[in-house]
């Protein structure tokens, strides 16, 4: 049998094709970013409780712009990709 990577949920999205270890690091990023001057995440304290984070992360994006959970892998590779490229100029 050949060394076959484990097969993503049918449907799902490969977050290693996009450039991310894991899906926290997705909400970490979109968490760390400010919208128009506003932290996405405005409690202290869910910085250190990732559950509290990730919560607080899909519902800024859902109510602000109506980004369901499946799509913020994509919101965060944008910006990861903008951030990568601003360092690199």
């Amino acid at each position: 049998m050949e060394n076959q990577k484990p097969q993503e949920k049918q449907g799902g999205i490969n977050l290693q094709l996009l450039g991310f270890k894991s899906p926290m690091e997705v909400i970490d990023i979109l968490a760390l970013i400010k919208v128009d001057g506003e932290p996405v995440v405005k409690d202290d304290k869910s910085f250190l409780d990732p559950r509290m984070k990730a919560k607080e992360v899909m519902e800024y994006f859902h109510k602000s712009f109506g980004v369901s959970p499946d799509e913020l892998p994509y919101v965060a590779y944008v910006i990861k990709r903008k951030i990568k490229k601003g360092a690199s100029n």
